[in-house]
């Protein structure tokens, strides 16, 4: 576990965030994205919901993923696994309080989503030609991840929180659509039973029953 907060400021340190900047992001800049990073391991409520506030709003815009959204992907699988992470605290983002692992992997997912083919479709509509055209662009750099995320995402598949394990099997729903992952399709599904067979919630067993029929 000492190795992560290391890993962390490698990824800091090597990206080179100037590189990235993108002159059409309007609210935030790229520039800020090393800052706000590491504000997720504060320990600060405001601090850790300004982080995620970024990840979510200032890298991804329907349907486009701006340049720093790799580096960020990578920085928060490091994240994940880590014990430096305190469980505790729970950023109340969308009004319920949720593990901040939650929180990471909802962002995994939206991010993942971002670079799907319906949204490349939606990018050609808008703009006339696709982002995959440029082998050196964010959504080829994002889609690159995809195995790497699937791994990490993995790992959460039968966490004891029922809101990590949920946003977990959101984000591998997701993931297992890419053709090179359809191989985890039955994990995926598997995980998805056992978890409506396991909670009471209603509305957890609702989303389980309609992604069980998603994935079949």
């Amino acid at each position: 576990m000492a190795e992560e907060p290391s890993e962390l400021r490698r990824i800091i340190e090597e990206t080179d965030w100037k590189a990235l900047e993108d002159d059409d992001v309007e609210s935030w800049s790229d520039l800020d994205t090393p800052a706000l990073l590491q504000s997720l391991t504060s320990g600060d409520v405001r601090l850790v919901e300004a982080g995620l506030k970024h990840l979510s709003f200032g890298l991804i815009e329907y349907p486009n993923v701006f340049p720093a959204a790799a580096p960020a992907i990578q920085y928060v699988l490091a994240l994940l696994p880590g014990s430096h992470i305190e469980d505790a605290l729970r950023p109340a983002l969308s009004g319920v309080r949720r593990p901040l692992r939650a929180h990471l992997l909802h962002w995994l997912r939206a991010v993942v989503d971002a670079v799907s083919d319906d949204m490349e479709r939606k990018f050609v509509d808008l703009a006339g030609f696709s982002p995959l055209e440029d082998p050196a662009s964010t959504w080829h750099r994002v889609r690159q991840l995809r195995p790497q995320i699937f791994d990490v995402v993995s790992t959460f598949l039968e966490d004891p929180d029922p809101f990590v394990r949920r946003e977990a099997i959101a984000a591998a729903v997701v993931l297992v659509r890419v053709p090179e992952l359809a191989v985890h399709r039955d994990v995926v599904a598997a995980s998805t039973r056992a978890f409506l067979d396991a909670t009471t919630d209603p509305g957890h067993r609702k989303w389980a029953a309609t992604t069980l029929d998603a994935l079949r």
